[in-house]
């Protein structure tokens, strides 16, 4: 159990707050759960460790610069959810006579992405994949982009959290819903108000050293914090998370050793983590030595980052066709088409299930009932039309004993299938002269129209190939960039991966649809 360092268990603290246990302690505060005597809500209560030797002049400059990270704090916390709200900022005396300046912050149910690492591996569970932490840690990618270019009451501002680490990333559950916090947002400048008014005689570390960048362990040659250093530590949170363990161990000489080395990064790969070349190329940037080096703030990393995982693992997706835009039509049996003389015939057919009612639609007066046959394509034959006299009597003579034929010298009637006789010709029709007229009446052909030519089926699944080809060329040419470019590229609003996608669906729903009308 953690000792109670201040001994304020059982008082109340502001007139308001009800202090009730102990809940954790770190190297900068210790951290009590307490009770809102108004609001009967519980609370955190975070006590900060200050030097006891400042002078007055000194306290009250650090309790300004203390009040003023937490308005800062207070403003990005209402900007974004995800950074953990404080409620209160104030100093107090302890019973003892020391001097600690307090933070009351909402309370949180839940545990810090270190102690879900732990977890993890102790009960023998797989580590994060990267697709899990993409998904998880996105809130925190969003409010450090947001902090890095605030718009505050001064203009846009860079706010910089300084020591982000799993320990500063909390999974809690706040309504029956996860929801992901950052804490410690502006501690970091507090601790180095107190390192200056202590004049250098602060034991208290300005980061954590197993997570400092090399800018924090040697200002002197790497320059200032700023966005990178974020950018820093949320990359060594999702390499900690894919390990299942911490990356950078020892004593503070081998931290040092290791962070400024460049030849030793953190990456995925030196800790036994399977990634793909460009995951492993967007950490190692994210983990430069040099900050100008790495992204220079959070959302770049962070696009790069998002764009990576997708290529390496998909989310799964339901059972059914691969590409939803393509789902295959319920057809009904196509009815037979017919080429009439002089428009489309349609008919019946029996397709199994009962003989279905179509117009058979031919060349009739407008005062003749069109006729209606039902028959079932099994008793279909070949129909001959004759297209001359001797044809007719051809026909004629082979027909069966049914059928009956005309008698000999006779003119057969070109009568057509409904039986109705041949209409007279028309009275205003010329005819020719008597020496002229040919013992053979003349020959009524009807005309034939010619189909179409129907070009190949390879020559119809150019255009459809040539999409589907394009979208892969853009696709390579998109992660070649992103390889040795580290973000994606894009046109205008539009990423180039989402333009690559609406060209392969394009044409695999070009090829499908010519391979269903060849079918």
């Amino acid at each position: 159990m953690t000792a109670d360092r201040f001994g304020i268990v059982g008082t109340v603290i502001a007139s308001a707050y009800h202090v009730e246990s102990v809940v954790a302690e770190g190297g900068f505060g210790v951290v009590y759960r307490a009770r809102h005597g108004g609001f009967r809500a519980p609370v955190a209560l975070k006590c900060l460790k200050v030097p006891q030797h400042l002078s007055n002049e000194h306290q009250t400059r650090f309790l300004e610069q203390f009040r003023a990270e937490a308005e800062l704090m207070f403003r990005l916390s209402a900007s974004s959810p995800t950074v953990t709200r404080p409620l209160h900022v104030d100093v107090m005396t302890t019973p003892n006579g020391s001097f600690v300046p307090f933070m009351v912050l909402e309370w949180l149910e839940g545990q810090t992405l270190d102690a879900l690492i732990r977890a993890r591996a102790e009960a023998g569970r797989r580590p994060f994949t990267l697709p899990e932490l993409v998904e998880l840690l996105d809130p925190v990618a969003r409010a450090l982009a947001r902090a890095h270019h605030f718009n505050g009451p001064a203009g846009v501002e860079s706010i910089v959290h300084c020591d982000l680490k799993p320990e500063n990333v909390f999974v809690a559950m706040m309504n029956g819903e996860q929801a992901v916090k950052i804490l410690d947002f502006g501690v970091a400048n507090v601790r180095g108000a107190v390192t200056v008014a202590a004049k250098g005689k602060s034991e208290v570390a300005l980061f954590t050293p197993a997570y400092g960048a090399p800018e924090q362990w040697n200002p002197r040659a790497l320059g200032e914090t700023g966005p990178w250093t974020d950018v820093w530590g949320l990359a060594l949170t999702v390499v900690e998370a894919m390990a299942g363990r911490p990356v950078i161990v020892g004593d503070h000489a081998m931290l040092r050793q290791q962070i400024l080395d460049p030849k030793r990064r953190p990456t995925p790969r030196q800790h036994g983590v399977v990634v793909s070349d460009r995951v492993e190329s967007v950490l190692a940037r994210a983990l430069a030595v040099e900050p100008r080096d790495r992204f220079q703030d959070a959302a770049a990393f962070w696009k790069a980052l998002a764009g990576a995982a997708a290529g390496v693992a998909l989310p799964s997706v339901p059972s059914g066709p691969l590409i939803p835009d393509l789902v295959p039509l319920e057809r009904k049996p196509s009815q037979p088409e017919l080429q009439a003389v002089n428009g489309p015939a349609s008919f019946d057919f029996d397709d199994g299930e009962g003989s279905v009612g179509a117009e058979l639609a031919l060349d009739l007066p407008p005062d003749e009932p069109r006729p209606q046959r039902s028959f079932s394509p099994s008793s279909l034959s070949a129909v001959m039309v004759p297209t001359s006299l001797a044809e007719a009597a051809t026909l004629a003579a082979d027909a069966p004993p049914s059928v009956p034929r005309p008698p000999p010298g006779a003119t057969p009637s070109l009568a057509p299938l409904s039986g109705r006789t041949t209409p007279p010709a028309p009275a205003d029709v010329p005819r020719p002269p008597e020496g002229e007229r040919s013992s053979r009446p003349p020959v009524m052909r009807a005309p034939v129209s010619q189909p179409p030519v129907e070009r190949p089926l390879p020559q119809r699944l150019v255009p459809g190939l040539a999409l589907v080809v394009g979208s892969i060329v853009l696709t390579l040419l998109d992660r070649l960039y992103a390889t040795f470019a580290g973000e994606v590229f894009s046109l205008g609003p539009l990423r180039t991966s989402l333009v690559a996608a609406a060209l392969l669906v394009g044409g695999l729903g070009l090829v499908v649809r010519e391979l269903l009308s060849r079918s």
